[in-house]
Parts: C-alpha cells; structure tokens; sequence
C-alpha cells in the first residue's frame, strides 16, 4: 500500500495524473463510506485550442458506466428468472426468433460464455442502425478462444433475452425490476436535459492505435462513450445490455447495498454468479479466463484478476472501459466500488505499432506520465489504469473495511 486511501486518490489524479477524478465506496449491505476526489472537467474545441472548465466531483454527477451496464443485464435476467418468466435451459430464437442462427443455444450457454459468440461483420463498423441490428441478429456460435473469453457479445444478446421474457423495453424492465424496488432514481438510458450539466465527460479522448492519433469529439453529453452503444441505441431510446446506462456514485452504493440485503435476489442466486464457469490451467502456466456470469471471478493470477485479492472464491467482478469498477463477496457481505473519469482529455488507449512500446511514447515504467500529441501537446496517459486498483486502492480499501470491523476476524 503506498498510502492511505485519501492519500492515493490524490496521487491518482493529481500526481499520476491518471484520471480526473475518482469516487470510491466500500461497504457492507448496512453500511458504507465514501470518498470523492478530483473533478469532473469539461472542455471545448475553440478557435485558440482546448478551453477547460473544472468542475467538482459529487456524489450526484452522472457517470457512463460502460461495461457495468453489463451487470443490470444480468440482475434483470435473474429477477426474471426468479419470478418464473424465463429458464436458464430456453433455447434463444425461441424466446427471440430474429437470432436465427443460435439454434440449440440456450441462456446459460450465453450467461454462462458456454458458447463463444461472434457475428460476421463487427457491430460497430456498420454504417447504419438497421445494418449495425443486421449484423447483431446474424450472430452465431464460434471456435472458442484459447484465453481471451469475456465479449460484449453475450450482454447486447441477453437484453432482447429480458425483453422477450418481460414484455418491456429493457430499460423499462429495468424500472420494473431494479430501479424502482431499490429506489435507484438517477439512473437513466437517455439522461434528461436538465441533468445534463452533472454529466462526467468522455468527450476529448485522445487514443493512439498503430501509427494513428485519434482525437474523439463526439461523446457529447448523455452520449455512450461505447461505439456500439453509439449506433444502436438512439441516444438511450433503445438501451443496449452491454453499456449505455448513465448513473451516479450515490444509485450504485444503493444497487450494491439492496443486493447485500437480499432485496432483489434471493442469497442462492447470488451464490451462483462468482461461481468459475470458464477458467482452466494450461501446463505451461498460463489461464484461459475465470467467468462468471457476465462478470470475473477470482484468478489464480492477481495480475490479470479483476476481483480484489482480500475477497473469497464467490465474489464476482466488473470493470468499465471510461474508469469504473465494481466488485462483491456475498460471504464477505462486503462491496467495493469506484467511479472515474480517465477518458476525458486523456490517452485512454496506446497501442503501439511493432517494435515500440508504451514507454517510447514517454510513460515510465509503470505506464503513468504524458505522451507528447502530434499538435505538442503533453496529454496524460490512463492506458494502464486498470494495472493501479490492486496496490493503490484494493489495498487501502481492504485497510479500511477491517478497521471498522466490516470484514470478518
């Protein structure tokens, strides 16, 4: 642990300068702290360059949550499932005939990554909705890869699943099932206009893939930052299952919290979703990836875990590409969670083209620092951000939890 957990929020965002800000919560289903740092910035494209604005971070701002939409998915598709409207053994075209080349597969099989799917054409290079919803229903079953196994691809399936078996639009199913019996009132697939001011920006991402400089100016306010959340989901008319939801830090403490409780899922049903549906040991010491349902689970391997060393064999985690992560140990009873902003006038992506690497560009060693923009620009780098949670928050958040006497002795 490299400090206290205040004390390395700071180092995060003002001395690494990874993120903007950052908003944590750890906690149990009764009780739970919070810390915020940082800012929520805002800028613009002006005539004389990039025109910033900083705001502060609340616990009202309203985050992209990316991938965590993931994990609404799959808790609507278990309240539905424990309300009796849908089996894990449905095959899907029959709950949805448009996914006609998924015959014999079934909703474990795409919950659980029993199938690897993949369509012909990438989503998100369609030139259309339409043609983007063309290539989606014409998803079939695909060789299943060696490592790399968790895909947006179940998600974008399983929120037609929940459609099919509530007989609502998934976001209003979300209402129906999540939202509103947890008192979730600030999370929305279309953020209403009046709110869009508290919105956390993704707008202004600057990303090197290859020998290209990509600088984003299209994520506007109350727009997924998720390209394919961007094409098919009509500014939230028709939220995706695998990223598009907006939220704030203070909803997802009370998701987190009602989940603890048994306020939504029964404790057997929560018992199942950290369970190891996929990972496997390879004799020459490497791992095809530890699933879950729609989520990570423990890995051998801390390194590539996304689920805090301190937590049991049943916890169950998720990661969003825009700075979030969210984890829980149902024997534990604990959560943690946090909320950033690492896109936002930031180099979220650096792939370098062969024979460079991350540090030819002017990170150090550990991938934090700024790379110079073709313009001169020194923009900081949050493409190894997801390497930082373990030693500078998982750490001190696991400190925290047993000196309130949250975990178990």
């Amino acid at each position: 642990m490299k400090g206290d957990l205040g004390e390395n929020l700071r180092t995060l965002c003002d001395g690494k300068k990874l993120l903007c800000g950052l908003s944590v919560a750890f906690g149990t289903a009764k009780e739970h702290e919070s810390l915020l740092y940082g800012c929520r910035r805002t800028a613009v494209m002006t005539q004389e360059g990039i025109k910033e604005d900083p705001l502060p971070l609340e616990e009202d701002s309203l985050f992209d949550i990316a991938s965590l939409t993931k994990f609404f998915c799959l808790l609507l598709l278990l309240r539905l499932k424990e309300e009796g409207r849908l089996r894990l053994d449905d095959e899907i075209p029959r709950l949805d005939a448009r996914f006609h080349r998924l015959s014999g597969v079934t909703v474990g099989d795409v919950l659980c990554y029993g199938k690897h799917l993949s369509t012909p054409l990438r989503v998100d290079t369609a030139e259309s909705r339409e043609e983007g919803l063309r290539r989606l229903f014409d998803i079939g079953v695909a060789p299943r890869p060696a490592v790399r196994l968790y895909s947006d691809m179940n998600a974008m399936v399983l929120k037609y699943v929940c459609e099919a078996a509530s007989g609502l639009a998934f976001y209003e199913a979300l209402k129906r099932c999540i939202l509103s019996p947890l008192g979730l009132c600030e999370t929305f697939a279309a953020v209403p206009e009046a709110l869009r001011g508290r919105i956390v920006s993704c707008n202004l991402e600057h990303q090197i893939l290859g020998e290209d400089y990509v600088l984003r100016t299209d994520i506007l306010p109350g727009t997924p930052h998720d390209p394919k959340a961007r094409l098919l989901s009509m500014n939230g008319e028709d939220l995706c299952g695998h990223a598009g939801l907006f939220s704030t830090h203070s909803d997802l403490v009370l998701l987190c919290s009602g989940l603890l409780s048994g306020e939504l899922l029964s404790r057997e049903t929560l018992m199942e979703i950290g369970k190891n549906r996929t990972g496997i040991a390879y004799p020459d010491g490497t791992h095809r990836q530890y699933l879950g349902m729609i989520c990570h689970v423990k890995h051998p391997n801390q390194y590539y875990s996304e689920v805090p060393a301190f937590m049991t064999d049943a916890a169950f985690g998720l990661s969003g590409f825009t700075g979030h992560h969210l984890s829980m140990d149902p024997v534990l009873g604990c959560f943690v969670l946090y909320l950033g902003s690492r896109c936002h006038m930031h180099v979220s992506r650096l792939i370098p083209p062969p024979g460079r690497t991350l540090q030819d560009y002017g990170p150090g060693a550990d991938g934090s620092g700024r790379v110079r923009w073709p313009d001169g620009r020194l923009v900081p780098s949050s493409a190894s951000w997801v390497h930082f949670k373990d030693e500078w928050l998982h750490t001190p958040v696991e400190a925290q939890l047993r000196k309130r006497g949250w975990l178990p002795a």
